[in-house]
């Protein structure tokens, strides 16, 4: 599933070409994936502005907004009228550089300097709401969501009241999209293998200076995706030839702090990376100066 750098960098993209675009037409080839709303009332509106909350975009065009979430596979790709493509984002699978439409594509944009917007996903999950712009943060809203890392309300102090007397293991609890927004498998893998910290590891026994690795791990690797381009990883295996991610997607090989076997295990569902050295169960709490730099 994209995750917040992804849908971010998606957002940024998207930003850079889409405002002052006009809506000239729409191609709806999947009508499930309109979860609400006509899209035909977009037509001669003008994108005034993308935003996101947590994995979710808002495409504003001044009275209406689409709120898209891209769920497990979606994909967004917006090309020039000379077929070069300006932006892709979401997941990897079908490359955004693959010839569109294709049977995966569900729904196209048509703007006013020839651009074309495609809305692809192999496994139709993803959805687009069509409401009025004064409702789309109402609805956002509803959805209970927690702080957004990166931001000045995800403090050291709320992550560790969110943390604290809670029996549960780290990793579910940091994908709880109601305690901390955007976060999902990969990045928290990453965060904690950067914080020392074993994702099964119950979360009210971190201590105040865990808490304090963990806040600055998560921020570090949400920015360093951001930043340098977001993790590379296809059929749950990290891209070769490349570094980051770190641990995730890459069972078997070394780890690049201390060259121990990273291990995959599953918990909570979900299949999870871990160095045993870096990252040791608490009752081994004595690992060497933290990956990363953390």
């Amino acid at each position: 599933m994209p995750e917040l750098p992804e849908v971010e960098t998606l957002r940024r993209g998207l930003a850079e070409h889409l405002v002052g675009r006009r809506v000239l037409w729409i191609d709806v080839r999947l009508p499930k994936l309109i979860a609400l709303g006509s899209p035909d009332d977009l037509l001669g509106l003008v994108v005034s502005g993308v935003r996101r909350r947590a994995k979710h975009l808002a495409i504003v065009l001044g009275p209406l907004t689409v709120l898209a979430h891209l769920r497990l596979a979606g994909q967004i790709v917006l090309r020039a009228s000379d077929g070069v493509t300006l932006v892709g984002g979401g997941h990897p699978v079908p490359r955004f550089d693959a010839p569109l439409p294709h049977r995966s594509t569900h729904v196209m944009v048509g703007l006013d300097d020839g651009a074309t917007m495609y809305v692809t996903d192999i496994r139709q999950f993803a959805r687009l709401w069509v409401l009025p712009t004064d409702e789309a943060d109402h609805r956002l809203a509803t959805l209970g969501l927690g702080p957004e890392p990166l931001e000045a309300g995800f403090t050291r102090m709320r992550l560790a009241a969110t943390l604290a007397g809670r029996r549960g293991p780290l990793k579910p609890l940091l994908l709880d999209q109601r305690l901390v927004a955007g976060l999902g498998n990969i990045y928290v893998d990453e965060a904690l293998w950067r914080a020392q910290l074993h994702p099964a590891r119950a979360a009210g026994t971190v201590g105040t200076h865990d808490v304090a690795r963990l806040h600055r791990a998560i921020r570090s690797v949400l920015r360093h995706a951001i930043t340098h381009g977001v993790a590379q990883v296809l059929d749950g295996r990290a891209a070769p030839g490349t570094d980051f991610p770190a641990v995730h997607g890459r069972e078997g090989q070394p780890c690049p702090h201390c060259r121990t076997t990273i291990l995959k295990t599953r918990l909570g569902g979900r299949g999870t990376y871990t160095c045993p050295r870096c990252q040791p169960s608490i009752a081994d709490r004595h690992p060497a100066s933290p990956p990363g730099g953390v």
